[in-house]
């Protein structure tokens, strides 16, 4: 009777804790899909996911990661300083490669800003999502509170 008692509670404790592994993969896969719409609803700029974390039994999940952008030759136009595009009063053949260097057209370059977000889950069910990074998408948390009071 023993026996069969023990190994009824090992079979139980085991189901629970399978249980409790299955939830926390589905929410850090569920967080990470969000983040990703999210992320999608705002911009076109590529998420790398770089660590998925879940703590208590999956209720409270963070994923880290990167967000990719890919500088156009407009935006790294604007954002460059201004090059003298007349020759200086050098040497002509001198001045003629300037003129040069500075028309030649740059390569596209990615631009890679650390992102993370915090979902919170009651079951499986979402109750909260947020962003913690990039400043960006982070929406103030005192702000929030001050404008729901």
């Amino acid at each position: 009777m023993k026996i069969r008692i023990l190994s009824l509670a090992c079979f139980a404790t085991a189901a629970a804790l399978l249980t409790a592994c299955t939830i926390t993969t589905r929410n850090s896969g569920a967080c990470e899909q969000l983040m990703r719409s999210k992320l999608a609803e705002t911009t076109s700029d590529t998420l790398r996911v770089t660590h998925r974390g879940a703590a208590i039994r999956g209720s409270r999940v963070v994923v880290e990661g990167s967000i990719e952008h890919l500088v156009t030759a407009s935006e790294a136009a604007a954002s460059a300083p201004l090059v003298a595009s007349a020759p200086r009063a050098t040497s002509a053949p001198h001045a003629a490669s300037e003129v040069k260097v500075a028309s030649k057209p740059a390569a596209p370059k990615k631009v890679s800003t650390p992102a993370a977000a915090e979902c919170t889950f009651h079951g499986e069910e979402l109750d909260v999502f947020r962003w913690l990074a990039p400043a960006k998408l982070v929406t103030p948390v005192a702000q929030a509170a001050s404008d729901a009071g």
